[in-house]
């Protein structure tokens, strides 16, 4: 099974990812068992509501596929923020044999370039999140449809 990861964009209240076939591909889909479980970064790394379901989208034949997440994310209550250059999706979990697999997805330019707006809104405002990036079939392969920690690196 073909594993595809993360583009995140759209704000929803499941917190599953969950991975579908791009129109007209035969690329497998690739999901995670969890949203989004943990944020890093300065002081943004508070701003996001953690379990944001994740929605993966996959794309393309060979060993490397493109992959879409995108993610609704929430702000929290806390408000201190500053404007970062690295803003990436991180899915991290175990494979068969107990290793480390972890695959990054970079912030789609038209996102990051909504976020200094979104940093200094209230609690409760919502922004859909699209990261995108090619990938090792082999590593999303090991991940697929597993309890993973999905970070958000803002």
């Amino acid at each position: 099974m073909f594993a595809a990861v993360a583009m995140m964009v759209s704000c929803s209240g499941n917190s599953n990812g969950s991975g579908s076939k791009a129109a007209g591909d035969d690329a497998a889909s690739f999901s995670v068992q969890n949203g989004i479980s943990g944020t890093t970064g300065s002081k943004n790394c508070h701003l996001v509501e953690l379990g944001a379901p994740i929605n993966f989208e996959v794309a393309g034949t060979g060993d490397i596929l493109d992959v879409t997440a995108k993610v609704k994310v929430k702000h929290t209550d806390k408000t201190e923020f500053e404007d970062s250059n690295k803003t990436e999706l991180w899915i991290s979990g175990r494979d068969d044999d107990n290793k480390d697999v972890k695959l990054t997805l970079q912030l789609d330019e038209s996102c990051k370039a909504q976020l200094p707006e979104w940093f200094k809104k209230p609690a409760g405002e919502e922004i859909e999140l699209i990261f995108k990036g090619k990938l090792p079939k082999a590593d999303m392969d090991k991940l697929n449809a597993k309890e993973t920690t999905n970070t958000i690196v803002i």
